[in-house]
């Protein structure tokens, strides 16, 4: 399954990962969250900073595989295709981590703009 990493770049033949790709990975699917998540809940900001919280606070490793899934299953509820790229991301720790830390920046400053364009 680490093959799959490798070809797509997310893990370099060093056996590092990329730090740069997950980025644009998690970047790319986040937007499109970030916005579903403010639409439908009309900018509920108690619901959004529930999601915050649950994201928060599962991102440990006992739990990040789920948190993952869990995500997965936000996209689908929403309308949303998951990523292809972004699919194998809990094939390897490491890049898991890494995907849940990016994702998780990423819908912070997202709803953060959505709350700065509401004033």
């Amino acid at each position: 399954m680490k093959d799959i990493l490798l070809n797509k770049g997310i893990i370099l033949s060093s056996g590092e990962i990329s730090k740069d790709k997950i980025n644009l990975v998690a970047g790319a699917i986040t937007q499109p969250f970030a916005e579903m998540v403010w639409v439908t809940t009309g900018g509920d900001m108690e619901t959004i900073n529930r999601l915050t919280d649950l994201i928060v606070t599962m991102n440990t490793p006992a739990d990040r595989g789920k948190l993952f899934k869990i995500i997965k299953m936000l996209y689908g509820l929403m309308g949303l295709r998951f990523s292809e790229e972004a699919e194998p991301m809990d094939v390897d720790p490491d890049v898991l981590e890494y995907f849940i830390f990016s994702f998780t920046a990423d819908f912070a400053e997202i709803i953060k703009d959505y709350i700065a364009e509401m004033k």
